[in-house]
């Protein structure tokens, strides 16, 4: 059943539908017949059709001849593809966050960092994660890269939600979340680059496992690195230090 509020009906079963899809009550395939959907939101098969497009395009639905709309499903080969276009988009927005971050900006995301600790373990999800990225790539004040990382984040939300809920995963994501803020509150690009990628890393290979588990595919190796760092620490050193000796 929708509420009522300030959106129009296409725009309520769209937002019902997709918050449904990334919180996992549909899963990976499921076929989505308009017909029910219509019926449960107690609405025609219009918005539900339109609501079923808008996602399809957002990568979350997928439209298959004969079938229908079914509920998008990743391989191995897909996620890493997703987590290698992330990370580019990320790091770049990265370096004009450092650019722009001031001591309140930093302050306030801090302050929401901590705030997320105080929910309560079994509250924590998605969003929780996703308000981080958010309130620090905001800095950066480039809307339209912003919309693209976030675009690419929501096409494995449901599997983030499934793996933030872990007590394990909320202590590393506090920590690693403080570790790039700090970064970029001391300006330091490269420290804050090298970071988000072992945080990305440390995310997919959690999720390799969550989805070797669902669809039965081999484990990648430990040694395989998906991407490497756009800047690393050793070269960012070694051209500081030539730097210097030129002056």
């Amino acid at each position: 059943m929708l509420k009522s509020g300030k959106h129009t009906m296409n725009e309520q079963v769209y937002l019902s539908l997709r918050n449904d899809i990334l919180s996992g009550r549909y899963h990976d395939g499921q076929q989505l017949l308009q017909a029910d959907l219509a019926e449960e939101y107690h609405v025609s098969r219009i918005p539900v059709r339109e609501a079923l497009m808008q996602l399809s395009s957002e990568g979350l639905v997928e439209i298959i001849p004969y079938k229908g709309a079914v509920v998008a499903s990743f391989s191995l080969d897909e996620l890493h593809e997703i987590f290698e276009i992330r990370y580019s988009l990320e790091s770049l927005i990265l370096r004009y966050v450092v650019q722009n971050i001031t001591e309140e900006a930093a302050g306030r995301v801090h302050d929401l960092l901590l705030a997320s600790t105080r929910t309560p373990p079994e509250e924590r999800s998605r969003k929780t994660n996703w308000e981080f990225h958010r309130a620090l790539y905001e800095i950066a004040n480039k809307p339209r890269l912003l919309d693209l990382i976030e675009s690419q984040y929501n096409k494995i939300d449901r599997y983030v939600q499934m793996d933030i809920t872990k007590p394990s995963a909320q202590e590393y994501a506090f920590k690693s979340h403080d570790a790039i803020l700090q970064a970029c509150r001391a300006g330091d690009t490269v420290e804050a680059t090298v970071l988000l990628h072992e945080h990305m890393m440390t995310a997919l290979r959690r999720l390799d496992l969550f989805l070797q588990e669902k669809i039965s595919a081999p484990v990648p190796d430990e040694s395989f690195t998906l991407f490497p760092p756009l800047i690393n620490r050793r070269a960012s050193e070694q051209i500081l230090m030539s730097k210097q000796a030129s002056v």
